[in-house]
């Protein structure tokens, strides 16, 4: 490997075990992330010539944010879907390119070894990421091996959901998005392990930040956009491969309840959601 970060279109696997799918109603969740909403627990660290990684980046809305913050050095997403990278670096040509020159967006496969030398990256960033991942910890390895002394690792990923009011449909898509993880991985429950996990992979608990985040969603607008969105995965990419292919649900009558349970949750002028998330900041 070069002592510096590759650049895009370097290769790497694009393997994935993601199970959602990229279709335009789970990129549209993704575009609703922003780097001020997923990490403002980051950004008093940042410095204006580091060289941060976004692994896991989908359509780059959070990594896109990173460079204003980062002028001098460079942004660098990576994400395992061409497709999704193809989205990230159209949105960038089109918008921000002169803006941000210091961006680039690349496929790679995060659970292999990373395309970068060892000690040449400062920042290295996850947001719901994690959780999709069987083997955790050898991730984190790598964001150790890649980072330079002193150089961060953080992490942004969900621990566990509540909303309100319930009903049987909501109760249903709500499980069955728990177990729609690849075989080992954690989903739920993975933003309270992130400490855990991470001194496995080398960091010292001493040099931790550990810390919570969370997200909501409540009537009138903000609760029938959020449940909209899931009720668009259902009816399309995500809905067909819970039936046909992860075996999640029975037939299409379970994805016909649980779009009815959203689109009345969606409605209801109680609804009320809320994402719990684990946040870590581990210091190489």
């Amino acid at each position: 490997m070069s002592s510096e970060p590759s650049e895009p279109g370097s290769n790497t696997s694009a393997t994935s075990g993601y199970t959602q799918g990229h279709s335009a109603a789970v990129v549209a969740s993704h575009a609703s992330r922003t780097v001020n909403n997923s990490a403002a627990f980051l950004l008093p660290h940042l410095k204006p010539d580091f060289t941060l990684l976004d692994l896991g980046c989908g359509p780059g809305t959070i990594t896109r944010g990173f460079c204003s913050y980062i002028p001098r050095g460079r942004v660098i997403g990576i994400d395992a879907a061409e497709s999704v990278i193809e989205q990230a670096q159209a949105f960038s040509s089109a918008s921000t390119k002169t803006e941000y020159p210091n961006l680039s967006f690349q496929v790679g496969d995060i659970t292999a070894a990373l395309p970068f030398a060892d000690g040449s990256i400062d920042v290295v960033y996850t947001s719901q990421t994690i959780l999709h991942i069987p083997a955790p910890v050898a991730v984190m390895k790598e964001a150790h091996r890649v980072l330079k002394p002193g150089g961060m690792l953080a992490m942004r990923e969900t621990d566990s959901m509540v909303w309100h009011p319930t009903n049987s449909g909501m109760d249903a898509y709500w499980a069955a998005l728990g177990k729609a993880v690849p075989p080992g991985a954690q989903g739920m429950g993975t933003g309270r392990r992130l400490h855990v996990w991470a001194k496995e992979a080398g960091f010292s608990a001493a040099k931790m930040q550990v810390g919570t985040g969370g997200m909501c969603y409540a009537a009138p607008d903000l609760s029938r956009w959020w449940a909209d969105v899931h009720v668009q995965r259902l009816r399309g990419d995500v809905g067909k491969k819970w039936v046909e292919d992860l075996k999640l649900v029975r037939d299409q009558n379970e994805i016909d309840e649980m779009v009815a349970g959203l689109k009345a949750w969606g409605d209801n002028e109680e609804a009320w959601y809320a994402a719990l998330q684990g946040e870590l900041i581990c210091w190489k």
